[in-house]
């Protein structure tokens, strides 16, 4: 958690983005990214908490942080309420589809996989929010 500042983290999130967005064909593979990633931005909220937070507040993994986000029964302070449904989303997808999986109307063969994607991008922009540094005065 501490070989990187809060920004590194951030940045980090972003090439696992990247490299999902590259990957879409893959559903494992992106879906694998986008959880990574949104573990790495969680990483910088800890970091941004500073030393005396709770680092272990949210678990030791990026499925951990997850899963501690999706649940409604622990504080997920500094972040907002908004992403217990982005974390408990990227929870939900299944990193590898099944032979009776049927494909929706209006959706293509990667939709989960962009699904996962969107989800990490919008709890990684909550937690770029929960990490910037008040104006300097």
């Amino acid at each position: 958690l501490w070989r990187l500042d809060a920004d590194a983290w951030l940045r980090a999130a972003q090439t696992e983005l990247t490299a999902g967005e590259a990957h879409l064909e893959s559903r494992r593979t992106a879906v694998t990214h986008a959880r990574r990633a949104a573990g790495m931005a969680i990483n910088a909220v800890l970091v941004a908490l500073g030393p005396d937070g709770d680092e272990l507040r949210w678990g030791r993994s990026y499925i951990d942080h997850l899963r501690a986000l999706a649940d409604p029964q622990r504080p997920i302070d500094p972040l907002p309420a908004e992403v217990r449904p982005l974390a408990a989303g990227l929870l939900a997808i299944p990193v590898v589809g099944t032979a009776t999986t049927l494909l929706q109307l209006g959706r293509t063969a990667h939709s989960a996989a962009q699904q996962a994607l969107d989800l990490a991008h919008a709890l990684v922009a909550h937690c770029t929010r929960a990490t910037a540094r008040p104006p300097a005065r």
